[in-house]
């Protein structure tokens, strides 16, 4: 699963740095550039999503053993470490890289230090709560502008001050916690029914294609009846959206509902040829997905901003070079765990929050 987000992620960030204006352009764009547009694409969505998704599930699978109160404790000490490396890693990769998603990791991981061994019901209001803020604070900020005012306090151009950066990583910028919070609470819930996995996946399977059939359904009737020639029109058109930073709450259950289904394909594809060596190549590198993240922050800084070798025209040449760091580092991640185990920014990782 994380192997095959990591592909998406590289894509929809070199596109978005290297076309990043032409990106943004409306004029005739193919198909696979509205598919890739790196934020308001069908694809932009589904990877970095899968992403926390799984997080949250490694969550459920460190708590999952017979605890004690000073096992518990450990545990929880032990994701606030790892959260805390992620933050500040990311804090600082945000400064060569804006937009990384390692400090919002690093803040799940923080939250998961203290919800990871929550019940379920509140784990399900948590969720939700999470999903009510970014859809309430979206349309609060929606009607706003019909005001004059733009909120812009809300859309911190630096995190330069405690204010800015809580702001940041709470409801604005590129993975809020408002509301990815609910992405990441999914993946600790499923964890939790892993060893049943099997039994529920079809039922999970029906669910998830409903929850992305209605979403999209509720959100083009409403495009129809909606024709913007009003506020309550563009406001309602507003809080329907699907679309990622509009963080509305058909956004997140049709997130959740394509994630859900990608992994329940893989798992029974998994069980299937679980002795193929493609699914033991694609475990090895996702295991390897921070070294390779930073990896390609590197390569492209090195590649495009110094060396001057690659430069923009289009999705073509995002996607090729995509490939080619992916395939590379497929390759790479494979000799490097046959030889020496762990990944060098793995084994850093761990020993910060063993």
């Amino acid at each position: 699963m994380r192997t095959i987000a990591l592909f998406g992620i590289i894509v929809l960030n070199y596109h978005g740095y290297l076309n990043f204006s032409g990106a943004l352009s409306t004029t005739e764009p193919s198909v696979f550039e509205r598919w890739w547009h790196p934020f308001n694409g069908a694809l932009a969505n589904p990877f970095p999503v899968g992403f926390v998704l799984v997080a949250g599930m490694g969550v459920s699978f460190m708590t999952s053993t017979v605890n004690t109160v000073n096992l518990m404790n450990d545990t929880r000490w032990r994701l606030a470490r790892r959260g805390l490396f992620l933050f500040t890693l990311g804090y600082f990769v945000n400064w060569v890289w804006p937009g990384t998603i390692l400090p919002y990791y690093g803040a799940f991981f923080l939250i998961a230090s203290v919800i990871a061994y929550w019940s379920k019901q509140k784990l399900i209001s948590l969720g939700i709560f999470s999903m009510a803020v970014a859809a309430v604070t979206q349309s609060w900020r929606f009607a706003q502008t019909f005001n004059g005012n733009y909120t812009t306090w809300l859309s911190p151009a630096e995190a330069d001050s405690p204010r800015n950066l809580l702001i940041r990583i709470s409801i604005d910028y590129t993975h809020p916690l408002f509301p990815w919070l609910a992405f990441f609470i999914t993946g600790i819930l499923l964890g939790r029914n892993y060893a049943t996995f099997k039994i529920i996946r079809v039922r999970l399977l029906i669910i998830s294609v409903c929850a992305v059939g209605i979403s999209y359904l509720t959100n083009t009737m409403i495009r129809l009846i909606a024709d913007s020639s009003s506020q309550s029109d563009q406001s309602l058109r507003k809080l329907a959206s699907t679309r990622p930073f509009d963080r509305g709450v058909l956004y997140v259950a049709s997130a959740i509902g394509v994630v859900v289904a990608v992994l329940v394909i893989l798992d029974f594809l998994c069980e299937r040829y679980k002795d193929s060596q493609i699914i033991e190549t694609a475990r090895i590198t996702g295991q390897m997905t921070l070294t390779i993240y930073l990896a390609h922050i590197f390569i492209y800084n090195t590649v495009v901003n110094k060396l001057k070798l690659v430069t923009p025209t289009g999705l073509d040449t995002a996607m090729t070079m995509s490939v080619v760091v992916y395939v590379s580092a497929i390759i790479w991640a494979n000799w490097w765990h046959n030889r020496f185990g762990r990944g060098p920014a793995e084994r850093v990782y761990r020993n910060f929050g063993c």
